[in-house]
């Protein structure tokens, strides 16, 4: 596990600390509301009343936050300070704090819980920015109860709109001190449905269905797989 101190040296968690004041507003945008939207549509009416939830990669807790609501009691991990500081400020702004735990750790990669701790795990655009994928789902799956559920989204392979936001960053970033889609600078991986689903049986993890989403486009185009900038899924942990 990094220390604390190698852990402030990766930009990429530097990254999410600068972003971390404003992205409870980014959240409350058309599209980040219809990322989000896309992706718990996969839990369709699943009752996760009583259930214990891990968010890992937490941010400032948004996500946790609609998972309470549903009845879970939620622990939400992120490696980002600035983000566990903002998840803990808003646990006063309403009546679900009795169901959210805040805690920074260095890495989802070694999660600090004993094995078969949660009956559901969300991660949300996290894979994206860690340095070992697989160690990630080794880890999550460690923490999962048999037949427990993981909600992921990860960056779309296939999108050519990304694809299109990567050559504007290339560009931009030669040009100017300030370059467009900045987060792509850090967002390494980048996969599709079908090579999602064996990374995951590899790691004891069945793909139960999956969606795209995550483009300013209207629905209708965002849930498409040549558009869709995310890949949404839905999976458990077999046995």
């Amino acid at each position: 596990m990094a220390t604390m101190g190698q852990t402030r040296e990766r930009p990429e968690i530097r990254f999410h600390d600068e972003i971390s004041s404003g992205w409870e507003t980014l959240h409350q945008s058309r599209t980040f509301k219809a990322r989000t939207a896309a992706m718990f549509g996969l839990l369709g009416n699943a009752d996760l009343n009583g259930q214990r939830w891990l968010d890992a990669g937490c941010g400032t807790g948004t996500l946790s936050r609609l998972l309470a609501a549903r009845g879970c009691d939620v622990t939400g991990v992120d490696a980002s300070l600035e983000m566990i500081a903002a998840a803990r400020s808003h646990l006063a702004d309403g009546t679900l704090a009795g169901r959210l735990t805040f805690q920074q750790i260095p890495t989802i990669a070694s999660l600090p819980f004993p094995d078969r701790s949660f009956d559901g795990a969300l991660c949300a655009s996290v894979l994206e920015y860690v340095p070992d994928v697989a160690q990630c789902l080794a880890e999550i799956h460690r923490v999962l109860r048999p037949r427990g559920l993981l909600l992921l989204s990860i960056p779309n392979r296939g999108s050519l709109l990304r694809r299109g936001y990567k050559l504007a960053h290339a560009a931009s970033s030669r040009v100017s001190a300030r370059p467009l889609f900045r987060y792509l600078a850090f967002s390494k991986f980048d996969t599709s449905p079908a090579a999602m689903q064996v990374l995951l049986r590899q790691h004891g993890l069945t793909m139960l269905g999956s969606s795209f989403a995550g483009s300013p486009l209207p629905p209708v185009l965002d849930r498409q797989a040549t558009v869709g900038t995310l890949i949404n899924v839905l999976a458990r942990r077999d046995g």
